[in-house]
């Protein structure tokens, strides 16, 4: 029986040996084969999936490759995407090249895939022009393209460094560049320092005089300093600042009122971005570059941002209570007045839009805050509750998401989601209901300081979270959960904190 066991066990340990071996001997043989595999297409990343996307690669006679700033990741990436209902990849990868550079190409040969997208050699079908920025970097003049704004930033011309590579998007790419780009044909890029001419007389106008004030400004030491002022204190009207008055009329004017402000707040928003996507016109910075680097998004048609700072100094002026403030209603009106010029001058002092877009701005904010206070005033004269209801904003969630959507917007996507919080906030605020209004100014203060630290640190965490995140679906998720925590911290928690803070 021992004798048995033992011949036993001896054949198991043998059997095991064997079976490692053998799994030893087969791995020997994946890894060669593996290695053939990679001698004879060494592009070929995984190509086992099937094809859903095409990018194109892009080069000069210098080696530089072309690559678009994205506008939602802020990483590169070289132009490209996905593959729409029954096109041939060629076919997708002529269009995206297009819709993000406004350029026409030639599609060459497959060079590589990698995972499901197919990598081509292009080639440019024209000499295409560009200009060098502040930067030294290769700036192609992209305005026309139909996606430039939305999708893409800018388009560039950049070397195949440490740096760019660090700041590259897909990281299957970019070890891949020396093996690829001499593989591709050397399009032809020429040096333009402008294209004035490209511009109908309405627009070259102004660009004629946006530049003599530009050389003026930089023939005077103060002038320049004075202009620099302009530009930072401009600087301070950012999206912040709008979601900080949510906030102030929060604390100040009460819940419906911050409902009403928000549903005008919001109007603006989608109007000015829709506009900027329909209509296409020349900006100044790409078509001179004398004006310095910035990030801006969309066309310039209207100023969004002299829109919006208008509205909300317009709309507080008019709604503003004579019988309870006798006073600072002047004051008020002046830092308006003030605002909305450091704003003006900041955006035509960097070349972000023309006098005339900064003109439509303004009027597209004066005439919005008018007729929000009729529509204010028609409401309390019917007893209606538009604007105020749940039904209102969840049909102004659907529709922004339906339109983002559709032309590709994701700020006004993002616009959605605080539309859903605030739905999301009033069923809740019916089933338990708590609506604070801090009376004495110290409350109010303190009320405002509560809630304008909880929108910081929203914003704060959502930079945090995306800054690790390079894949568009991601930033747009995370950027529409802030979206909604906002809405809801300003209309639920913070009243419900504050109660508790103020016991």
């Amino acid at each position: 029986m021992q004798y048995s066991i033992e011949c036993g066990l001896f054949d198991f340990e043998r059997g095991l040996f064997f079976l490692i071996f053998l799994r030893l001997i087969m791995g020997l043989f994946i890894l060669l084969a593996f290695n053939v595999l990679a001698n004879t297409s060494v592009n070929a990343i995984n190509s086992t999936l099937p094809i859903k996307a095409a990018d194109c690669l892009i080069v000069d006679g210098d080696g530089n490759i072309l690559m678009i700033d994205e506008a939602i990741s802020g990483k590169y990436s070289i132009p490209g995407g996905s593959i729409i209902g029954d096109e041939t990849p060629q076919m997708g990868a002529t269009r995206e090249v297009f819709e993000e550079t406004g350029l026409h190409v030639d599609i060459g040969d497959m060079i590589a895939r990698t995972y499901n997208s197919a990598i081509f050699a292009c080639t440019l079908k024209t000499p295409t022009p560009y200009f060098i920025d502040e930067n030294s970097r290769r700036v192609l003049m992209a305005w026309s393209a139909p996606h430039f704004g939305k999708e893409v930033t800018r388009v560039l011309l950049l070397p195949n460094t440490p740096a760019v590579r660090s700041h590259y998007r897909f990281p299957e790419h970019k070890w891949m560049f020396p093996q690829w780009v001499p593989l591709v044909t050397p399009s032809d890029f020429v040096f333009s320092p402008g294209e004035p001419e490209d511009l109908t007389p309405f627009y070259r106008s102004q660009l004629s005089a946006l530049q003599s004030f530009q050389d003026y400004r930089a023939g005077s030491r103060s002038f320049t300093r004075f202009t620099n002022a302009i530009v930072a204190a401009g600087s301070l009207i950012t999206p912040l600042f709008f979601l900080l008055s949510l906030v102030f009329i929060r604390s100040y004017h009460g819940h419906r009122a911050t409902l009403i402000y928000g549903a005008g707040l919001f109007a603006v928003s989608v109007f000015t971005l829709l506009m900027t996507t329909i209509i296409e016109v020349p900006r100044p910075y790409f078509i001179d570059p004398v004006f310095g680097e910035h990030d801006t998004l969309g066309y310039t048609l209207p100023g969004s941002m002299v829109a919006l700072t208008t509205f909300l100094f317009s709309w507080l002026l008019l709604t503003w209570e004579k019988e309870k403030h006798s006073r600072g209603r002047r004051g008020l009106a002046l830092l308006g007045v003030v605002s909305v010029l450091l704003l003006s001058g900041k955006v035509l002092i960097q070349g972000e839009h023309y006098p005339s877009d900064v003109l439509v701005g303004f009027s597209i904010g004066l005439g919005a805050s008018f007729a929000l206070r009729q529509l204010r005033n028609w409401r309390f004269a019917n007893r209606t509750r538009v604007l105020t209801s749940a039904r209102f904003w969840l049909l102004s969630f659907v529709f922004a998401a339906v339109l983002g959507l559709w032309i590709h917007k994701p700020h006004i996507i993002y616009l959605s989601a605080i539309c859903l919080g605030t739905y999301c906030s009033l069923l809740c605020l019916k089933i338990y209901p708590i609506y604070v209004s801090a009376v004495r100014r110290h409350a109010k203060a303190t009320f405002f300081v509560m809630a304008s630290v909880g929108v910081l640190v929203l914003i704060l965490m959502d930079n945090i979270m995306t800054a690790k995140y390079a894949v568009n679906e991601v930033i747009v998720a995370l950027n529409c959960a802030t979206g909604w925590a906002i809405a809801v911290w300003i209309l639920v928690v913070t009243p419900r904190v504050f109660r508790q803070v103020m016991r």
